[in-house]
């Protein structure tokens, strides 16, 4: 009689998954981030074992170190998008005074980054319409439904010395 895959992986869970987030942890030093990927250990275990495959503690640390590997690239290009961010995005602009600049500066770097990106894409860029759609991957109107959030979510974010219109992202109006 074949064994329900569910309870196999609740089993597993129960077994292993101190062991697989103890390990995540250790190379990321970042409990929510641990757990979350513990999670996708499992998620990806149950998938395998719906298929009918074997699965054990070294697959289940070696999911999981393919995970944190997946995650620490994130993480750089993350941080490169920072920098790059820091230090080209708003700087190039020469009529945008320095405390503007880094006013620009700090409320990007507090959104979320899809949010940062749509913006720049658009305002640094110069991405809009059809071309914006392309790049992200999406029809027009689901471009532009993202674009007007991505305003929102700056507008809520942003002193109210950059609420006015004379302000200038990345040299476009």
């Amino acid at each position: 009689m074949p064994i329900d895959h569910d309870t196999a992986v609740e089993a597993l869970y129960r077994q292993h998954a101190a062991t697989v987030h103890r390990y995540v942890y250790r190379r990321l030093l970042d409990d929510g981030a641990a757990h979350e990927l513990t999670n996708d250990v499992f998620r990806i275990a149950w998938q395998r074992l719906g298929k009918g495959r074997e699965v054990d503690l070294p697959w289940l640390v070696g999911t999981a170190k393919n995970l944190v590997l997946n995650e620490v690239r994130a993480r750089g290009r993350r941080e490169r998008l920072r920098t790059r961010l820091r230090d080209t995005a708003v700087v190039d602009d020469a009529h945008v005074p320095s405390a503007v600049r880094d006013s620009v500066m700090a409320v990007l770097a507090r959104m979320r980054d899809q949010d940062r990106e749509i913006l720049m894409l658009a305002y640094w860029d110069g991405f809009l319409g059809a071309d914006l759609a392309a790049v992200l991957g999406c029809p027009a109107a689901t471009a532009a439904s993202r674009l007007f959030r991505a305003r929102k979510a700056f507008a809520r974010l942003a002193p109210p010395e950059l609420a006015g219109p004379e302000i200038v992202l990345g040299g476009q109006r």
